[in-house]
């Protein structure tokens, strides 16, 4: 139940930077443009790599993308404070674009744009239309469903024996109960799977077309640990319902040998 919260808030705020699904970030001054066996024409590519050296350097370095919002900020300097996040990308790029420089060069002047590809808008879109974080919420609710199921598991109690003397027994829980957290953990399980499964698969696509498209220009990067906190909150989900599940097997398997013996 933590961990999609956690990773549903990533990029809302500078503590949760790390925590993203895209990132997407210009490449250093000199980078070679990229080159394809299938490349016909150097024209756009020349154009392109140009246009994203005019302002590398400056304000915005890289972009990183969450379910919930954005950060925009320098790379390589390690400190989440040069970041800055919103889940407004409109506020972002009006921040940015305040950072504009205009450099003089004897009778010429030159505009330097913080972000000249638009990756903010590029991360925004991604956001808007690739991500999809409902079954996130289900998984949540899922969870929080079967773990108020579980605190009315019976617990440890004693009882008086037959010889006078007290005894610890803790009694089955209800095979309802039992059958109702195991319901709820298979669709949160299941609903996990296909998320994070989604995630995985449409940020690493992202990524890849970024690259294509700019030439080499942009870089993408799928985030680590966003991809690691789904992964385990799927595998928790499991063994839970696992657990459950050898819990109900066993609980029958006793009270059939319990029938038989009597």
């Amino acid at each position: 139940m933590f961990n999609p919260a956690v990773l549903l808030s990533g990029c809302t705020s500078n503590g949760m930077s790390n925590i993203y699904l895209l990132s997407l970030q210009y490449n250093e001054i000199g980078s070679p443009i990229l080159t394809a066996p299938g490349q016909v024409s150097s024209t756009i590519a020349n154009a392109v790599f140009n246009v994203s050296q005019a302002g590398n350097g400056t304000t915005l370095v890289e972009v990183r993308a969450g379910y919930m919002g954005l950060c925009v900020g320098k790379l390589g300097l390690g400190l989440d404070e040069t970041r800055v996040c919103s889940s407004s990308a409109k506020a972002l790029a009006a921040f940015v674009q305040a950072e504009k420089k205009t450099i003089n060069h004897g009778n010429m002047s030159i505009t330097i744009t913080p972000d000249p590809l638009n990756l903010i808008m590029v991360a925004e879109e991604f956001r808007q239309k690739i991500v999809f974080d409902g079954f996130l919420y289900v998984v949540i609710v899922a969870c929080v469903i079967a773990f108020i199921l579980m605190s009315t598991f019976p617990g440890w109690h004693e009882e008086s024996g037959g010889s006078g003397s007290d005894i610890e027994v803790k009694p089955f829980p209800s095979r309802q109960v039992l059958r109702g957290v195991l319901i709820v953990l298979v669709i949160g399980f299941g609903l996990g799977i296909i998320s994070i499964l989604w995630q995985h698969i449409n940020s690493s696509s992202t990524a890849s077309v970024a690259e294509i498209l700019s030439y080499g220009a942009v870089s993408g990067h799928v985030g680590a640990g966003s991809m690691a906190l789904g992964w385990i909150s799927v595998a928790i989900i499991g063994l839970v319902g696992t657990a459950i599940l050898t819990m109900i097997l066993s609980i029958s398997m006793l009270r059939k040998l319990t029938d038989d013996s009597e």
